[in-house]
């Protein structure tokens, strides 16, 4: 019986990239995930069962009534002493957070229980970053059913809920970008009428493409410090405009922008594994924040494959190794990308392609899933890819202003 393993639950890219970081040294993996085929917006299908990194695989089925909660509590009838927590969904998240004491007996929890849902709602996170001085976009906060001055901002803008966690209402779009007035009346005309009183904020639009996006990814220990970091940036994302990774690459960042990032995981006193998104201002040359991640983010698996293994050293430090010490002085490689192929497909871009060919030249490409001798998983992959491509296909794909005012996928 496994003692002390590492549980993923709900593993698609990220989830798969956390475990095959977790493999490089030969951790005891088990999993969990729903028994089901299509949830809502979700993929078509969680593969940690297709891997054969875990040492035990197990499902449940929320259709039935089970419980994310529940099932974890069952799952620990499998292991000795207490597992190390890994989560890769807000809305897992949630649940754990929703459930933590009962969970707490047998899991490393990295969560702050203080924090709570808290860490999710982007207000907070920006109240850090003005406490310690971190560059910000320009944005307002408004309620639905408020008419404020948004045009100080310009346009385009984007007006975004804080938080869409379900302890802050009933589910709200992603992001709407606006235009222009019009568009912005239409806007605001839509919350006062389907969410009044609910907390928005609007932000102007940073200049630049994807690769302007910068990541701070790091490991806190349980007193919310900042034990190390890694730093990487987007170089494409689907939907291209506001989107998730397609390509991806590590390198360095100036010592006074990772320390400052540092600065605001310090003083919100968030443990586990973070993402401070940064966006590069052309006009300023300042890093400004878009926001905090409280959990692996789609391409922490690139962070593993460069040398700064964050879900080792989270497994490591929640189980007291002292093989932590080791794993957070190992330096960071800069001659690897990320690609998540799925996106690089669905935005069908021979910019994109080119750019890829070209950092083959001097960069070892990381596959988002794929990995040698994991010929299931593989062909998992291979498969959701294909089906929900041709979802899209047959379905039609939406206007783009239809994409970013969806759920996350």
């Amino acid at each position: 019986m496994p003692r002390n393993p590492a549980v993923l639950v709900n593993c698609y890219v990220t989830g798969i990239g956390m475990m095959q970081s977790l493999a490089m040294a030969n951790v005891d993996v088990l999993t969990l995930e729903r028994d089901e085929w299509m949830g809502h917006y979700r993929p078509l299908m969680w593969m940690g069962r297709y891997s054969t990194i875990p040492k035990l695989k197990m499902t449940y089925r929320p259709r039935r009534g089970e419980t994310l909660a529940g099932a974890l509590l069952d799952l620990a009838a499998h292991f000795e002493g207490q597992a190390v927590l890994f989560i890769s969904d807000d809305d897992d998240l949630e649940d754990v957070l929703d459930n933590y004491e009962a969970l707490s007996a047998r899991y490393h929890l990295p969560l702050s229980k203080e924090i709570g849902h808290r860490v999710l709602d982007k207000d907070w996170q920006y109240d850090l970053a003005e406490r310690v001085g971190h560059p910000l976009p320009r944005y307002v906060r408004f309620s639905g059913g408020e008419r404020p001055p948004l045009e100080q901002l310009g346009f385009p803008l984007i007006v975004k809920p804080p938080s869409r966690a379900a302890a802050a209402g009933a589910r709200v779009f992603r992001l709407r970008v606006i235009r222009d007035r019009s568009e912005l009346e239409r806007c605001l005309e839509f919350i006062a009428r389907n969410y009044a009183g609910r907390a928005f904020q609007a932000a102007e639009i940073i200049p630049g493409g994807p690769e302007y996006l910068y990541t701070v990814g790091s490991y806190s220990n349980r007193d919310g410090r900042v034990v190390r970091s890694y730093t990487g940036r987007k170089l494409t994302q689907f939907p291209y405009d506001h989107g998730s990774v397609s390509v991806a690459e590590s390198l360095a960042l100036p010592t006074a922008v990772v320390e400052k990032a540092q600065d605001l995981l310090n003083e919100g006193r968030i443990p586990g594994i973070t993402q401070v998104e940064l966006k590069m201002d052309p006009r300023d040359g300042r890093f400004k924040l878009i926001e905090i991640n409280d959990r692996g983010w789609l391409w922490v698996k690139l962070a593993a494959y460069s040398g700064v293994n964050l879900t080792l050293m989270q497994y490591y430090d929640l189980t007291s190794d002292p093989r932590l010490a080791v794993v957070a002085a190992q330096p960071q490689y800069n001659d690897q990308f990320f690609v998540l192929d799925f996106h690089v497909k669905m935005n069908n871009l021979d910019s994109e392609r080119q750019l890829i060919r070209e950092l083959r030249r001097y960069k070892q490409l990381v596959p988002a899933v794929y990995e040698r001798g994991e010929w299931k998983l593989n062909a998992a992959y291979w498969l959701s890819s294909l089906l929900r491509r041709t979802k899209r296909r047959v379905v039609g794909q939406p206007p783009r202003e239809q994409q970013l005012v969806s759920f996350d996928e």
